[in-house]
């Protein structure tokens, strides 16, 4: 897939943000990929909104990117099929996101991804649980 090939930039931040700690980059791209996966529909604009998402993110790990994607992907795959491992999975995410800022990112990264191919019911309850548990 030619997005996990660009995902990663040598940026770490942007302008508007600033820099997160691997953990806080680790916990954003999980929860991204889960609510990719949350409705069982991948589509090309959810895709292109996760490209987008992550690419400023950065990466400062000895693991590649590519390697953390792959379990990630898993993880994510694996959890939404049980409410209890979502709620326990957003729970570890919030653990690792360690400031009001980096949850804050987080929730307007989501929210731009679910928005690219417009909010389904569970998507909504989705976001609506990672609001939740953040507050």
């Amino acid at each position: 897939m030619k997005f996990l090939e660009k995902l990663f930039s040598a940026e770490q931040g942007s302008s508007l943000h600033g820099a997160l700690q691997q953990p806080e980059r680790e916990a954003i791209i999980d929860l991204l990929l889960l609510a990719v996966y949350i409705d069982n529909h991948l589509s090309l604009s959810e895709t292109t909104e996760f490209d987008a998402a992550t690419e400023a993110l950065g990466w400062d790990s000895s693991t590649g990117p590519s390697i953390y994607i792959n379990s990630a992907t898993t993880r994510a795959r694996d959890v939404r099929l049980s409410e209890d491992a979502v709620a326990e999975f957003i729970h570890f995410a919030n653990k690792r996101l360690a400031s009001p800022a980096s949850k804050e990112r987080a929730l307007v990264l989501l929210n731009r991804l679910l928005m690219s191919d417009g909010k389904t019911d569970k998507e909504k309850a989705f976001f609506k649980q990672v609001e939740t548990t953040f507050a």
